[in-house]
Parts: C-alpha cells; structure tokens; sequence
C-alpha cells in the first residue's frame, strides 16, 4: 500500500494505545492499553508520546537509516538513488582530489629538474623540516653566500671565476622553490586529507593507500636532503672522477623513484575513483592488460636508468646518435669491477642501457599499437594506445635532441617532464583496460564472430 494509507491504518488501528518501545530498523512496538500505565509496573516510566507524534518525528530517522513499519532501504526506491549519489559525489570529490595532487607532484618533477640542470641543488647548504624563508635584506643574501663559499661546488666550480652574488641569488632561487613547493603540496594533501577523515568521507579500503601516500610524501623531503647532503661532503666529492661536485647518483635515483611511486599510486587511486573499475580483470582484455603491464615496467626502468644518466651527468658524453662516438658499443663499456657497479657508475655503460632500454620500449609500444588496430576497442581504450604510441615517439625523439645538443637545460626538462608524461599514459591505458564497457564491447564482438 501506498505509504499514506498505511499511516491512516496505523493512526485508526491504534488510536487508543502508546507506543513504548521501538527499534532503530522498523517499529517494532509494544503497544500497551492506557489502562495498563496505571498499574506498578508502568508507574516509573515516562508516558510515550501518541503513536501519531512518535510516527511524525521519527520518519526521517527511519528514512535514513534504511526501514519505516518494517520497510526495508530495497523498498524505498527515493532512498536508494540518493545515498548512491552521495557516495558517488564523494568518491568524484576524492578522485579529483588525488588527481589535483598528483599533478603538483608533475609540476614538483619538472621543477626539479630545472633546479638539477641549472646545477642549483647545492646553493642551499641547511635543511629544516618547516622550511626557510626567502632573504630580505642584502645582510641575509650576504650571510647566505658566504656559507655557501664553505662547500665544495663553489671552491671547485666558481671560485676565482667571477661568480658573484647576482648569479648565487639565480640558483638559489630554484632550489628554495623546490623545496617550498614540496613543503605546499603537502598541505595540498594533507589539509584535504583531515577534512574527508573528519567528515568520515574516506571509505574503509582506501585508508591504507592514503596513509601510504601520506608516508612517502614525509619521507620525500629526508630522502631529498639526504641525496643534496651528498654533495656537500668533502670527502665524497674527493672519491669523483674528476672531483666535479655532484650528488650520489644512488640518492638521485631514490628520491626520482619515490616521486614517481607517489605520483603513479595517486593518479591512478584518482582515475579510478573518478571512473570506477572492476575488481578483478576483464576476460576479453587480459591478454592486452598482462602486455600494458609489462610495458609499465619497461618504461619505468627506463625511467629509472634515466635517473643514473643524471646522477651520472653521463648526458654531456657521447653526444651522437645512434653511435656512441662513432661505436656500436663505447669504450669503457663494462670495465669497472665489481661489475654490478658499471650498471650504475659507469658513464658509458649507463648512457648505452639507458639508449637501449628507450630503444625497446618505443619498440614495444609501436608492436603493441599495431596489435590492436584490428580490435573492436572502445573509444576511451583506443585513444590511449593512441596517446601512448604518441607520447613514446615524441620522447624519444625528445631524448635524442637533448643528448646531440648537450643537454640544454629547456630540453632536458622537458625530457624529464615527457618520461612522466609517458608513463602516465600507460597507466591510464591500464585503467582503460579495466572499465566495464571495455570487456562488453569485445564480447560482442566475439560473440558475433562465433555466430
């Protein structure tokens, strides 16, 4: 019966009794005569309002928790779609969240880049967790050069050069940037972060990722200041080739890899959070989903080994291509020992793997473009593996201008910036593999095929 005339039913069944008791799921009542109250058991308890009241205050509890005389949240058929659309409203309010963060941390790679290139890492000599200020007067720009004269960069790149206090104030820039941008996106995540736990807008099973992120994204700034207090040491500086100062190419790659594994866990959490998944793979495209996968992982240690040509400054030897000063193979390839070392210490070695490995990859990426041509992909699916063979020819093609022009610092950013680039076009193919209408569409198109 309509609601209405189940309430005048009630009203009319029950006019003469009271209502003492009643659950949070349904009214379940017990319905107790007047004549009753006066008796010594009743004679302590409050009189319960008229069952028309108790009805009227109640409803909107009832509604929201689910039942109403016994109603189950399956028979409210205006409940359901309100409570989906709250819970897809804020699964959209966290996915644009965690994709607004992710995309600080992009700008926070670029940036240090920048600062790497123009060789602006080691302009600030100190380290404290609530930052520094930017120097106001010429008494702290002063102050700050001339502790920055006490380490090795200087004594061994600018001294007696002319280097002055307008070019310190260049560099010291970019590094201040750096490390305050890193400081505002963790109040980018952080304040958002408080909000949604305290509103209890933050579902179960996405508590340990956040809590990850927020973790890495502490971590990030000790493991930065451990790999520029690398080169601030004598000592160390003295055991380079060349005694050039430089920070360890070991700590350059961690905190790279850490600023990649903080981005690629939050945007992919975002996608997929804007554009839900299924849980598990979808049987039409786990053949296309395992290569993705792998693919993911080529262009990561690609990546990664790009990081070692960094630390390295291997990008300012053998400046042709494709061969290496003439050879297939450098000189110097594999000579160091232990020979574990020349995979990430030895210029030659490091420059020839890192050529290899984006060599393979953009292989890998065109085959896996053209095996998909003649698939049925939806157009969301489609337009990644366009956008990834795309994004794997405009970088390589990026890698090779900034190696044969000696690694301007306007192309080597942008090097830095379209590895990122690329690798976040392989994750959002991942996630398109994953979206429902994916796995629909091939199977039409299968079933069609049978028939």
């Amino acid at each position: 019966q309509p609601f209405h005339e189940m309430l005048r039913a009630c009203l009319h069944a029950f006019r003469d009794a009271n209502v003492a008791r009643a659950s949070v799921g349904g009214i379940a009542a017990y319905v107790v005569p007047r004549r009753c109250m006066a008796s010594s058991s009743f004679a302590c308890r409050p009189t319960p309002p008229p069952l028309h009241r108790w009805l009227r205050a109640q409803s909107s509890l009832a509604l929201g928790q689910g039942a109403m005389l016994g109603v189950a949240l399956a028979d409210l058929p205006a409940a359901a779609p309100v409570a989906a659309s709250a819970v897809q409203e804020s699964s959209r309010a966290l996915g644009w969240w965690l994709v607004a963060t992710s995309a600080s941390v992009f700008a926070m790679v670029v940036v240090g880049g920048i600062t790497r290139l123009t060789r602006s890492g080691l302009s600030m000599t100190d380290w404290r967790p609530q930052g520094k200020r930017w120097p106001r007067s010429e008494a702290e720009w002063e102050a700050e050069f001339k502790q920055y004269q006490q380490f090795p960069e200087y004594r061994r790149l600018h001294h007696g050069t002319g280097f002055g206090l307008a070019d310190f104030k260049n560099i010291f820039f970019w590094e201040w940037a750096h490390r305050m941008f890193g400081r505002s996106i963790g109040l980018i995540y952080g304040l958002p972060l408080a909000y949604f736990a305290v509103r209890g807008r933050i579902p179960r099973s996405l508590a340990p990722t956040l809590a990850g992120l927020f973790v890495l994204g502490g971590s990030q700034g000790l493991i930065g200041w451990w790999m520029v207090k690398s080169g601030l040491e004598q000592k160390r500086v003295d055991e380079i080739e060349g005694g050039i100062p430089r920070v360890s190419p070991y700590r350059l790659a961690t905190h790279l890899t850490c600023a990649f594994t903080i981005y690629t866990i939050g945007l992919y959490t975002g996608i997929g959070l804007l554009q839900p998944r299924v849980d598990g793979s979808i049987a039409a495209l786990r053949p296309l989903q395992r290569r993705v996968r792998l693919l993911a992982v080529l262009i990561g240690l690609t990546a990664i080994s790009g990081a070692f040509v960094a630390g390295m400054q291997a990008g300012y030897s053998y400046n042709t291509f494709p061969l290496m000063e003439g050879r297939v193979i450098p000189e110097g390839y594999m000579e160091l020992r232990p020979l574990y070392r020349n995979f990430f210490e030895s210029v030659p070695s490091v420059q020839l793997h890192h050529r290899a490995l984006a060599v393979t990859s953009l292989a890998s990426v065109t085959a896996l473009w053209l095996s998909v041509q003649r698939m049925p992909l939806p157009r969301q699916l489609r337009l990644a593996t366009d956008a990834l063979l795309v994004a794997a020819w405009s970088q390589v093609g990026l890698g090779i201008a900034t190696l044969v022009n000696a690694v301007p610092v306007h192309l080597g950013s942008a090097h830095q910036a379209g590895a990122l680039t690329l690798f976040s076009v392989v994750l959002f193919t991942i996630h398109s593999c994953r979206v429902p209408h994916a796995g629909k569409m091939l199977a039409r198109f299968a079933a069609a095929k049978v028939h």
